[in-house]
């Protein structure tokens, strides 16, 4: 009797010794039903629990994201973002513990926004020359989001740098590593003639922010016309197309 309530509470998958197999396996089918249950339903739990923290995180996100582009990063208040999507502020400071986590956030979502889209819209394309304009193309847009976002014409990119640097530091080098597959990918099939792809991925990168910051500088983009956009963006592909007609194989 004594071996018997020692096998009843055992583990489901331990005989103690001395007590038969063919005595713990009826206990051991008993067991492992309710066991099997509550592993269940802690694991269904848990993936709901962390599906709602995501949702919500979103919610937050994008609505962070408006305000940011509508008044700035630095008129923004916490209290503000806790009001747009209908929580107290302590629930806020349970998803994000300050507004600078939430910047970074939004930056790094719309980030992760622009590297899904562009691996996305790249394998639409034939060419390594055509993925090359591409890139520039969505790029331009990306940095025109983000401008808006923190309104770093109005503020100064120095008031933000600090929160957002090391992101930027590594969505730059998932830049490069991007645009030196493009061109790796141009070598390959004979398109281009280069020596250096990961040398020339940053170069093309370097200038490509570097007119993103004269064109910021000399123009207001809350007021800044089509046609100032629109000769911007010419300038911006007339460089690439110099830089493809280098770079490309004479036929």
């Amino acid at each position: 009797m004594r071996q018997n309530r020692s096998a009843a509470r055992c583990p489901v998958f331990f005989a103690p010794f001395g007590v038969s197999k063919k005595h713990t396996d009826s206990n051991s089918r008993l067991a492992f039903v309710p066991f099997f249950d509550y592993f269940t339903n802690t694991v269904e739990r848990t993936i709901l629990t962390e599906q709602l923290t995501t949702d919500k995180e979103e919610i937050i996100l994008r609505s962070a994201q408006r305000r940011f582009a509508s008044y700035g990063y630095s008129k923004v208040t916490m209290d503000e973002i806790a009001e747009d999507v209908g929580m107290a502020k302590a629930s806020l400071y349970y998803y994000f513990p300050t507004k600078e986590a939430i910047f970074r956030s939004v930056v790094q979502h719309e980030q992760r926004e622009f590297l899904t889209q562009t691996l996305r819209t790249l394998e639409q394309r034939p060419t390594a020359g055509q993925k090359l304009i591409e890139y520039v193309q969505l790029r331009m847009k990306l940095i025109e989001r983000l401008t808006s976002i923190g309104h770093f014409h109005q503020q100064g990119w120095h008031d933000v740098k600090p929160i957002v640097k090391d992101v930027f530091a590594s969505f730059a080098e998932q830049e490069i590593r991007c645009v030196t597959h493009i061109l790796q990918e141009g070598k390959k099939a004979g398109e281009f003639h280069i020596d250096h792809p990961q040398k020339t991925a940053g170069m093309i990168l370097h200038a490509v922010q570097g007119f993103h910051m004269r064109f910021s500088r000399v123009y207001d983009l809350q007021t800044v016309t089509a046609s100032d956009r629109e000769s911007f963006e010419q300038e911006v592909f007339l460089f690439v197309n110099t830089v493809l007609r280098g770079i490309c194989r004479n036929k």
